[in-house]
């Protein structure tokens, strides 16, 4: 490049690349009015020239795709109001969420205290089926205790009663006037019944008495003796 008043003008005798501070202003006024390169023909380092000149190509197209894809980008940019907007809601929902965590917590909490009041009503449970047991336990043989001694009572009287049979109608073979020894067996017979109705009293519903063996004494079998 050779500096001539104030234009500039290429010259084919000076390497491209020789000068590289000059390179930029070479390419500055490449098309500027004035400023004239030499044919491929006569250039020296044509190879690299048109390398350069592919590169720059490439260079300038990719920045006009960088450059469309960023005003795209700048045309879909979300307004100041929309991102506050969208912020806003994110918060919202980041405190549902606390909220939700908070009541979930709290549920296990209770859970955990009704798991507590489960396990305390259970013992509780064993406790008082066991005293229960128990009691049952004691009514029974205090309810066979007195079975066994209304039944025993009852056979003794049944054996008193007999023994009185017996001695009744021992003695009237020996006496006499018979509306006496009528009113004296009279009384005995309402004396058994009596005693049946004592013990029909003092004996309390089991059906397992009734499996029990007694011996039976009538006026029957007095007489028989």
């Amino acid at each position: 490049m050779e500096k001539g008043g104030d234009e500039q003008q290429v010259t084919h005798e000076i390497p491209i690349l020789e000068n590289p501070d000059t390179l930029a202003a070479i390419w500055c006024k490449v098309r500027a009015e004035g400023c004239e390169l030499p044919s491929l023909e006569h250039m020296r380092e044509r190879d690299t020239y048109v390398r350069m000149a592919v590169a720059n190509d490439k260079a300038m197209e990719a920045s006009n795709d960088y450059a469309a894809l960023i005003e795209e980008r700048l045309a879909n940019f979300r307004s100041k109001e929309e991102i506050e907007g969208h912020l806003l809601t994110i918060q919202q929902l980041r405190g549902e969420l606390d909220a939700a965590r908070e009541a979930e917590r709290q549920r296990e909490v209770e859970i955990e205290e009704l798991k507590k009041k489960l396990a305390a009503a259970e013992a509780e449970k064993i406790v008082v089926q066991s005293d229960l047991d128990s009691m049952k336990e004691k009514y029974r043989r205090e309810f066979e205790g007195r079975n066994r001694k209304a039944r025993k009572d009852l056979h003794l009287a049944r054996v008193s009663l007999a023994k009185e049979y017996e001695g009744f109608w021992l003695w009237s073979r020996y006496s006499e006037g018979g509306f006496e020894l009528e009113a004296e067996l009279e009384r005995l017979k309402d004396l058994e019944v009596s005693l049946d109705v004592d013990y029909g009293l003092a004996l309390v519903s089991d059906p397992s008495l009734g499996r029990l063996d007694l011996p039976e004494i009538s006026g029957d079998s007095v007489n028989q003796d």
